[in-house]
């Protein structure tokens, strides 16, 4: 992996920052933001391999040496230098606490142990507990002598403005949207939902298919998250404390790995009703997302018509906000779909 990698979706970014390296202006701290979260942890690795690989070149890291490898290691979630430290939201609230910022700069404040920078990477520093967030403000301002901090996000107005400006801006483009076949048994539902106006019974079937699709996705993820963190071969060690923590990184990481998979199947549902929207507005049919759908989606677009498809939109981008705030989320689907077949139905609650 190497830059030129990076530069396959993020042409910009990978220009700014190689362009940096090579006039050595660096800075101490960068923010990164934009909805490509997978782009900026590429970058965030890229990076940390640059300022530390044994025979960098103009392209980053050699992804050969022991530096590279370290980095570039996927389990344990970061990977596995001694002087590059990420920090995820580890409890099941989806927070990044005091504790683990105040670990982060202890590593910061030391001298490199096996490369030559230190690196900290704050993986969706949205979630930074306001504590945690002060806490770390000193450091931002102060940064230890080589030392490089980033800051990942996709709701940067969500971060403390005092963190928002201590650190240099790069902004990612927009993730390249795909259509995921995992998904077409909900988005064949969710055309029979609004096809067939006001049937209660196609919302709960689709409801249903959603519920179905989510839970096999947490049963696939949770063992995949555990072979990951590798600890089958840490049953032995004796630490209580030690195992409490790596369970509650495990449980963090599930729910991570998870929210992104029903973000995804979100982002899904919600193109299909602005395919809808398009049709119903009979705008140019080159704007349509699902191609493979074109000629179902013109019809449906008519029957569904303008007011309701631009509700429909509305509805999908009102329950993705509630799903990132702890709603309930069987209860917020529920809501969301009764909404789509034209009933009303009480606002979700929040736990």
């Amino acid at each position: 992996m190497s830059f030129k990698d990076l530069a396959k979706s993020q042409p910009a970014v990978a220009a700014v920052l190689q362009r940096s390296l090579e006039n050595e202006r660096l800075a101490h701290a960068y923010l990164f933001a934009g909805d490509a979260l997978e782009d900026m942890a590429l970058a965030a690795r890229e990076l940390a391999k640059a300022v530390n690989c044994e025979s960098a070149t103009k392209q980053g890291g050699c992804g050969q040496c022991a530096q590279c490898q370290k980095i570039e290691a996927t389990s344990p979630p970061g990977g596995q230098h001694p002087d590059v430290q990420w920090a995820f939201a580890e409890s099941k609230s989806r927070r990044i606490r005091i504790k683990q910022m105040r670990e982060l700069e202890r590593l910061l404040h030391q001298k490199p142990g096996m490369g030559r920078m230190k690196v900290g990477v704050v993986f969706e520093a949205d979630r930074l507990v306001p504590d945690a967030a002060n806490a770390f403000l000193k450091t931002l301002e102060e940064p230890p002598d080589r030392s490089l901090i980033l800051l990942l996000t996709a709701q940067p107005e969500q971060l403390l403005e005092t963190v928002q400006s201590r650190g240099q801006r790069i902004q990612f483009g927009a993730a390249e949207a795909k259509v995921n076949a995992a998904h077409t048994a909900v988005l064949d539902g969710l055309m029979t939902l609004l096809d067939e106006s006001g049937s209660v019974l196609a919302a709960y079937r689709l409801l249903g298919v959603v519920r179905g699709f989510l839970d096999a996705e947490r049963k696939r993820i949770e063992p995949e998250v555990e072979a990951r963190m590798q600890l089958d071969r840490y049953r032995e060690v004796e630490d209580e404390d030690w195992h409490v923590k790596m369970e509650e990184e495990r449980l963090a990481q599930v729910e991570a790995d998870y929210r992104r998979v029903r973000g995804g199947l979100m982002v899904s549902m919600e193109w299909l009703l602005r395919d809808v929207l398009v049709c119903a507005q009979e705008a140019d049919e080159k704007l349509v997302f699902h191609r493979d759908r074109r000629d179902a989606l013109a019809p449906l677009g008519r029957k569904v018509g303008l007011e309701r498809a631009m509700d429909n939109v509305a509805v999908i981008e009102e329950v993705q906000e509630q799903l990132d705030h702890n709603v309930n989320e069987s209860l917020a689907l529920e809501v969301a779909l009764l909404r789509m077949c034209g009933l009303s139905a009480p606002a979700p609650v929040v736990t």
